[in-house]
């Protein structure tokens, strides 16, 4: 705490020296994306520095569109956008609608692909390293038409790219210029948040009580208050972090905690739900209603579920390039929370088998809860890591055969359908009897007793009551989850290995400063063992596909190189639809003097590598498909 205070002194002290701020400096959103010296280096390597100063900055903004994908099985995309529109008038946004149609905002800048844009195409989004590859820069800059038509026929369009028809559009708006009513004497109210809650903020979500780190005195409920947003500083034993304890008051002065750390990283204005005292108090509930954003986008919390999922647009085009089929046994290997699993049954229109998979039990029962929503009968979830995906045990074993555990214990429903799930119910209750009470005729001996398996009247209860009120959040399908021991080899005709990456593209991102060239290693090593899971789990003639939300080509490009250079059966396959950009040729050595490989020429047409600094405005992302070749040849 001493130290922390001195620090804190110091820089009072220097920034006093310094000429004074202009306030429109101070109010407003400017941030910069602070990262590892070596990463920094690293990532400067790859892209370029002035490529990668222009991904730093789309980081920390939003998509100025959201993606919606619409349940074909239950809905349309014409359909959706109709009760969209009804559902925003209710709300009174209607005329938030008209002034986005109206205006000449930033948003629409961005969207604009006149001729400034395009030559920014040529100029920034093309990586330095992809000397020859002209054909998928010319490939990508015709996507983008499409998608850009879609974006400006409305604030709620259909996607309009080639087999992407059941893909909603919602247009948002930002950067905007907010009036913070801050004088030289008398700053506004305020309200700071942590980092998670002002990237949540930025996309559209409320200021929740558990996001909020300090507020001004006096503040009551009603009030008009600035939200700024505390980020990770460097501390003295070299790491990161916030020295603002929880509940702090605010006093509008250069000693408040973070006080020019916090300079442009106001992310709006809003009225409190509460007072002060009560957002301490209490432990859940909006604290401040965000009325007016610097980036304005739609909340979809709730709304239509079961006909549309709100997802990110490159994740969309994975399942498309996995190209499931009808009566296929698809592995989702890392399944969780059940978006791509669930856009892949519905491009099979419910019928095979999807098998999602997940190391987390609350996350499996939440691709069930997902499914259910949808109505999708063809996933059957496990818990299973993916690092131990393939059975070891003899062929002759079942393999739909079940380990049981604490997970496990009575009965379990697996059935995503509501009605099946009561038959089943009902099933089990008729077979173990209602009756418990009646004393059993047969004398079993001790060793009969410890193999057998009876059900109390609780649990049957418990049943019962499920059967008459559809399973809950917690219990769904009974709350528990079936571990799986794992699967045979060449059991899938598919397999997706969405894999657990370092995230480094999602956004808006305000903070990057965990990642470290070692972490980063360690991510690839992590992913190359779930990729050798896969190469075995897939039969011949099927497909993989491998995909990352990060913009580390170690996770990436050099993923793609170790695929094809230790498994000589596979091959980079073309993927459709392509709409994302050409991936990085070459390689780079690292301060270490490791040197990483990527792809080689002829290779970078055949993945799909989302820029967020394109003008796609889509998150980072990236898209490799290989044919599997018969393995023993």
């Amino acid at each position: 705490d001493l130290l922390k205070t001195i620090r804190r002194s110091n820089l009072t002290l220097h920034n006093r020296a310094t000429h004074q701020m202009d306030p429109s400096e101070r109010y407003c959103y400017n941030p910069t994306l602070r990262w590892k010296p070596q990463v920094e280096e690293y990532f400067i390597k790859a892209y370029g520095a002035d490529h990668f100063a222009r991904i730093s900055k789309a980081l920390t903004c939003p998509s100025c569109y959201s993606c919606i994908r619409v349940n074909t099985l239950k809905s349309t995309s014409d359909a959706v956008i109709e009760k969209l529109f009804a559902i925003l008038r209710e709300t009174g946004l209607q005329d938030a609608i008209d002034s986005i149609h109206m205006s000449k905002s930033n948003a629409s800048a961005k969207f604009s692909m006149g001729q400034k844009q395009k030559s920014f195409l040529k100029a920034s989004y093309i990586p330095q390293n992809l000397d020859g590859c002209s054909s998928a820069a010319l490939e990508f800059s015709e996507s983008v038409d499409p998608l850009n038509a879609s974006l400006q026929t409305g604030h709620i369009s259909k996607c309009q790219l080639p087999g992407l028809d059941y893909v909603v559009f919602v247009r948002g708006s930002g950067p905007h210029s907010i009036e913070y009513g801050h004088a030289q004497d008398r700053p506004p109210k305020e309200v700071i948040v942590s980092r998670k809650c002002a990237e949540a903020v930025l996309r559209g979500a409320q200021v929740f009580v558990p996001g909020v780190l300090a507020c001004s005195g006096h503040v009551e409920k009603g009030d008009v208050v600035a939200v700024s947003v505390a980020v990770e500083q460097p501390s003295p034993d070299g790491g990161w972090g916030i020295g603002i304890t929880r509940g702090t008051v605010l006093q509008g002065v250069q000693t408040d905690p973070y006080y020019f750390e916090r300079n442009g990283l106001y992310i709006g204005k809003g009225t409190t739900m509460m007072s002060r005292a009560g957002i301490f108090r209490v432990s859940e509930g909006i604290a401040v209603d965000m009325n007016n954003r610097v980036f304005k986008l739609s909340s979809f919390h709730d709304v239509l579920e079961g006909e549309i999922f709100l997802q990110n647009l490159p994740s969309i085009i994975t399942a498309h390039a996995l190209d499931p089929q009808q009566g296929e046994r698809i592995l989702d290997m890392c399944a969780a929370p059940g978006g791509k699993t669930t856009a892949i049954a519905i491009l099979m229109k419910d019928k095979g088998e999807v098998v999602a998979v997940d190391r987390s039990h609350n996350k499996v029962l939440d691709i069930q809860k997902l499914a259910a929503e949808m109505g999708l009968n063809c996933i059957t979830t496990y818990k299973l890591d993916a690092l131990k995906a393939v059975r070891r045990r003899s062929e002759s074993h079942d393999m739909n055969t079940l380990c049981c555990s604490k997970d496990t214990i009575g009965p379990t429903f697996q059935n995503s359908d509501p009605l099946k799930l009561q038959i089943e119910v009902m099933s089990f209750v008729s077979k173990e009897g209602l009756d418990t009470d009646l004393p059993r005729k047969e004398n079993l001996s001790n060793e009969q007793a410890k193999h057998r398996t009876y059900t109390s009247k609780a649990d049957l209860r418990k049943s019962i009551r499920r059967m008459r009120n559809g399973p809950g959040r917690n219990h769904f399908a009974g709350g528990r989850v079936e571990i799986s021991e794992g699967f045979p080899p060449n059991s899938f005709d598919r397999v997706l290995l969405d894999a657990p990456c370092s995230a480094l593209g999602l956004r808006p991102r305000l903070f990057a400063g965990e990642e470290t060239i070692e972490s980063l290693r360690n991510h690839a090593k992590y992913q190359r063992k779930m990729f050798d899971q896969a190469v075995q789990l897939v039969r011949p003639g099927g497909v993989i596909v491998y995909s990352t939300c990060t913009i580390n080509p170690g996770e990436n490009e050099a993923l793609v190189r170790y695929a094809l250079d230790t498994y000589r059966f596979i091959s980079l396959a073309s993927q459709h639809p392509r709409i994302g950009g050409p991936g990085l040729l070459g390689g780079c050595e690292l301060s270490d003097g490791y040197i990483e490989e990527w792809l080689r020429p002829g290779e970078e047409d055949l993945v799909q590598r989302f820029d967020p600094s394109s003008p796609l405005d889509t998150i980072g992302f990236f898209i490799a498909k290989f044919n599997v070749g018969p393995k023993y040849a």
